[in-house]
């Protein structure tokens, strides 16, 4: 790709397109009505392929007491280093274990929120579930049965056990017999196991996000498992994640940096997508942020995105 002259990168409110056949640059106007006719993210944005490493400061911590809250709420005696060293551990452990869990559930978590109040501790738990799930999907595979059979093979052994639980069928889905994920059931299980272990009373709420647009840290995880489904194709997956979000319309801004051996290449590279603004300075923005790693046999895949809504 040609490079950018210095006068249409300072167009922050432009979005641009390289003709090949003339070797100019044309501009779009990026629709600042916030127009909920649908928009094809993936054709308006511009691709670029770079090998340079950006620095930027994180945007949630950059705007933590302004425009942000913490997920993590509770009042605690600060003289006693024990309390607040196991409160730090058992959130973390939660955190881990629910993210780890949900992603064998075919599902995404987008953020826990804690609240203790006289001595409950209360756990918002914001996931999103894909509507089309069938049970070849959630079969227990021969590997996992392989690598667990020491410890659990009085379980494994048993024919009935094929599939994961806390799964059932959706009755709205009619003859194609998709399932969906019992909360009531997960719910508690998940009450017994952290109750169990510190030995707290726990209240577990579920709140479930429709659209993978509203929250960057769905959008970075989805791509992360779309770069495993598809081999590393970076396009494919930003075509696959793109198509999910329903109401593109929010969206002001999007950039999306992925970096790693892309397309099976044999040496790392960056590649990126913009669609729209994405003001990093202005501390009064609605600005969303979030990373994840994509674990393939070609090596690790870093994502990263950034996600400007309207106020």
């Amino acid at each position: 790709m040609a490079r950018r002259s210095t006068k249409l990168l300072r167009f922050e409110n432009t979005l641009y397109r390289y003709k090949r056949d003339d070797q100019t640059w044309s501009i779009d106007s990026v629709n600042e009505n916030n127009s909920k006719k649908s928009i094809d993210l993936f054709e308006k944005g511009t691709h670029a392929t770079c090998k340079h490493m950006s620095q930027k400061v994180n945007p949630l911590a950059f705007r933590l007491g302004f425009t942000k809250e913490w997920c993590s709420s509770t009042f605690l005696n600060y003289k006693n280093e024990n309390v607040i060293s196991n409160t730090f551990y058992f959130q973390l452990f939660i955190q881990d274990y629910v993210k780890s869990s949900l992603t064998n559930l075919k599902a995404f978590l987008d953020k826990i929120e804690f609240k203790e109040i006289e001595g409950i501790l209360y756990i918002n738990i914001f996931y999103y579930m894909p509507e089309r799930i069938l049970k070849k999907d959630i079969l227990i595979s021969d590997n996992k049965k392989k690598r667990y059979s020491q410890k659990f093979s009085s379980i494994l052994n048993n024919e009935d056990i094929k599939y994961i639980h806390f799964f059932e069928e959706d009755p709205t889905s009619g003859k194609d017999r998709f399932l969906k994920l019992n909360i009531k059931s997960y719910g508690n299980y998940l009450e017994n196991i952290f109750t169990t272990i510190y030995s707290k009373d726990i209240k577990i709420n579920f709140c479930q996000v429709k659209d993978i647009g509203n929250s960057a840290t769905l959008l970075s995880s989805f791509i992360s498992a779309e770069l495993e489904n598809s081999n590393t194709n970076f396009k494919k997956a930003l075509r696959g994640t793109l198509k999910e979000i329903k109401n593109s319309s929010s969206i002001r801004g999007i950039r999306i940096n992925c970096s790693g051996r892309l397309g099976k290449a044999p040496m790392a590279k960056t590649e990126w997508f913009k669609y729209g603004q994405i003001p990093l300075s202005k501390m009064n923005t609605n600005l969303d942020f979030a990373k994840s790693t994509a674990i393939t046999k070609y090596g690790s895949i870093g994502t990263k995105v950034w996600v400007y809504y309207y106020n």
